[in-house]
């Protein structure tokens, strides 16, 4: 086993010291592991992408508001013909004592985890719908399209 205290320039890099290899893998990973979990579900957003809000707002009048509404209380044109009525979108932080919930609203948009507490699956399976959608799309747009419907439900919180 090699001493680590030995100076030896690093077996790949030989002008560059092996201290130096490892202080540098040590910035790039504590700059790029808190941007990954967030992109990956494992860290909650601390406020919401007001561009992802935007397009999230466009998606949402395309395929929400004939069940939700236009202004996302749960009565769309839809509403009144379905067994259990729509969620009023607007209060999801008022009912969780003012939080927003972002990664369970992903989840219960995507539909294709059963989320504990979000009930049967009356609502569209958005996940599998969205790589079908305009020929099929890769998991990572549908999931961006996801976030983006959670994104605009977080800036209409009452």
């Amino acid at each position: 086993m090699r001493s680590t205290t030995n100076p030896a320039p690093c077996h790949r890099h030989r002008s560059i010291p092996r201290r130096s290899i490892h202080w540098s893998a040590a910035l790039w990973t504590s700059a790029a592991l808190p941007l990954l979990a967030a992109t990956i579900g494992g860290q909650e957003p601390t406020a919401p992408d007001r561009a992802g809000a935007a397009v999230g707002s466009s998606l949402f009048r395309s395929y929400c508001s004939s069940c939700h509404g236009t202004t996302a209380v749960g009565d769309g044109p839809v509403a009144e013909h379905l067994k259990v009525k729509p969620a009023d979108l607007t209060s999801i932080a008022a009912r969780r004592g003012g939080e927003f919930p972002f990664q369970n609203v992903v989840q219960i948009i995507d539909g294709r985890k059963q989320v504990k507490g979000h009930g049967h699956g009356e609502m569209p399976v958005w996940g599998d719908a969205f790589k079908v959608a305009s020929g099929g799309a890769s998991e990572e747009q549908a999931q961006k399209k996801i976030e983006q419907l959670a994104h605009y439900l977080w800036t209409i919180q009452r």
